[in-house]
């Protein structure tokens, strides 16, 4: 009888266990787990059928840039990209990049190709020697392409550690759009750089950049030539540490009187150079001796004040940069106007400085204004525009001695690089303005701010974060103590 009594009571038990409110709690938690679960499966499965992807790298690395969608917008002739791969041996990095150029212009279409099944499919349209993981970019319209290998697309570095490369990036998205602008604009850009004085060498990211722009670089010694050869779309001077002759400079002022473009990288040796600044008066600008300081911390980076941060105005060939990404101005000449500039002249702001700026002499024994320092603000960048006839002269300056540095031409977070470019879109007006993006980085870029920023997050950081930590927890033991 017992035993039955004992069987009756464990039953009972067990029946009230299951009425009991952590039950009822743990059985409401678990119903609601399994609901989440099957929510996550069931969307799980619908973005697998639709396809949906998102991309949630911290710095978008794979979605295309802004300028590459601008220039997939502007197409009208039909494009077909084609994939030149193995079946069943993509490269998930390329395959990522690719699938996306056909979603923002019908006209454009991608197609994949095995080079092993259909091994003379390339030949028909270039005669490059095919290799795995490359593309072919054909324009259908008028026959044009352009083949962009495997080697092309990745980025190495020397690496004099091991005495070998390392891959450091994947530039397929400016690969890309480098040949497309090839096969749709019939006249390409040529630049001719001035050389015999000390001219400052285009550094590795800016050969890239100017690559993807599908521009010609080549140099030339004035001193040689009777003219600037014909086919030249804009001379680009780089910071001359000696003068030139008053032949050379003569050379190229009548070149430019003709309604042809030129862009002078300026750096603080040039308020030396006597005969080159002729040049720069010429068309009513003024490069004085010394380097820019800023005095408000808003508007220099790394707690250096000639590491200026300048306000970049409203332009077509700054509208890309302004507001989304850092120009970088260190050690700076300081540009102003001349009183006697010709009205014929307009004049198009693209960098400045902000009325707390302030020149310094190379010889200053400190960086603090004192009095007699010539006071800002100033151009550190400046477009200049004159008709002539029926044509018109196209001038840019850059005042910046490391405007063009490897380290912030190259990287996401400057846009120095992207107004170069622009500013040969914009002079040489193609058909299908030059977009050049810089390599996707294997490695982080640092991030770059305003030393007010950096101050204020120190402060935050130091000060009030752990001010707060602590108040919250007396109030806490205060509160249970009332208790």
């Amino acid at each position: 009888m017992d035993q039955k009594k004992e069987k009756k009571k464990f039953g009972a038990g067990v029946k009230a266990s299951f009425t009991t409110r952590k039950f009822r709690g743990g059985a409401y938690a678990t119903v609601l787990s399994v609901i989440a679960v099957a929510l996550v499966l069931v969307v799980n499965m619908i973005a697998t059928k639709l396809d949906i992807q998102s991309d949630l790298t911290a710095d978008s690395k794979y979605s295309l840039h802004d300028e590459t969608i601008e220039l997939l917008k502007g197409i009208s002739d039909d494009i077909t990209i084609y994939c030149l791969e193995i079946s069943g041996e993509e490269i998930t990095q390329f395959d990522k990049i690719f699938s996306k150029y056909d979603d923002y212009n019908s006209k454009i279409k991608l197609a994949y190709k095995d080079p092993i099944l259909y091994p003379k499919f390339a030949a028909q349209y270039v005669d490059d020697e095919i290799t795995q993981h490359s593309f072919l970019v054909v324009n259908e319209s008028n026959g044009r392409a352009k083949y962009v290998g495997y080697s092309d697309i990745m980025v190495r570095e020397f690496n004099y550690s091991t005495y070998g490369f390392d891959t450091t990036g994947i530039d397929l998205e400016g690969k890309l759009d480098a040949a497309i602008q090839y096969v749709t604009n019939e006249e390409l850009p040529v630049i001719y750089q001035p050389t015999g004085h000390g001219e400052a060498a285009l550094g590795a990211s800016l050969q890239a950049l100017l690559e993807n722009a599908n521009a010609t670089v080549n140099e030339i010694q004035l001193i040689t030539q009777s003219e600037i050869p014909q086919d030249c779309d804009i001379l680009l001077i780089n910071q001359p540490q000696t003068d030139y002759t008053k032949e050379e400079t003569e050379l190229v002022l009548e070149w430019l009187k003709q309604g042809n473009y030129a862009i002078f990288i300026l750096d603080y040796q040039t308020p030396g150079l006597t005969n080159f600044n002729t040049l720069l008066q010429y068309y009513g600008l003024l490069v004085h001796e010394g380097v820019v300081i800023e005095k408000d911390s808003k508007h220099y980076a790394f707690q250096m004040p000639y590491s200026i941060l300048p306000t970049v105005y409203s332009s077509e060939i700054s509208d890309s940069v302004r507001g989304k990404k850092y120009v970088l101005a260190q050690w700076s000449s300081g540009i102003t106007l001349l009183d006697d500039m010709r009205d014929t002249i307009s004049v198009t702001k693209i960098l400045y400085t902000s009325e707390d700026s302030y020149l310094k002499q190379l010889t200053a024994e400190t960086l603090e204004k004192k009095e007699g320092d010539l006071e800002g603000p100033f151009y550190v960048g400046l477009a200049l525009y004159e008709t002539v006839g029926e044509k018109e002269t196209k001038i840019a300056v850059y005042s910046a001695r490391d405007f063009l540095a490897d380290a912030l031409v190259g990287s996401e977070s400057y846009g120095n690089g992207d107004l170069i470019i622009n500013t040969i879109s914009s002079f040489t007006e193609q058909e299908n303005s030059s977009v050049s993006v810089p390599a996707m980085s294997l490695s982080e870029d640092m991030v770059t701010m305003s030393s007010a920023d950096a101050n204020r997050i120190a402060v935050f950081v130091a000060v009030i974060l752990p001010l707060a930590v602590i108040g919250v927890g007396i109030y806490v033991v205060a509160r249970r103590r009332k208790k």
